[in-house]
């Protein structure tokens, strides 16, 4: 039995295994409290804190990263995908030349 590899060179699965446990990070700080108040330091956490953590929590996402981020992504990709092989139609071979009618008989 043969093992299939992937095709993803050793730096999209670094980036991939980066950006995975960023979102577990900020999933786990969004949840706890005390762990987002631990990161800030000793500063009180208020409702108008601007971080990443709370804008994470609250659903709002940075449409200019994101936007870049699919941007890079599609770049990428465009490199590894082999070109689109070019479809070579033919003429139906039942139909006359244009300005010829049918054979008299």
């Amino acid at each position: 039995m043969t093992r299939r590899r992937s095709a993803l060179d050793p730096f999209s699965r670094l980036v991939a295994a980066g950006c995975i446990a960023l979102v577990l990070a900020l999933t786990v700080l969004a949840a706890s409290p005390p762990l987002h108040a631990w990161l800030h330091g000793e500063k009180a956490l208020d409702a108008d804190d601007d971080c990443a953590i709370v804008l994470f929590a609250q659903g709002v996402t940075p449409v200019l990263a994101a936007v870049l981020a699919m941007v890079i992504a599609l770049r990428v990709m465009a490199e590894d995908l082999p070109a689109p092989h070019r479809l070579l139609l033919e003429a139906p071979r039942f139909e006359l030349p244009p300005g010829c009618g049918p054979p008299q008989s």
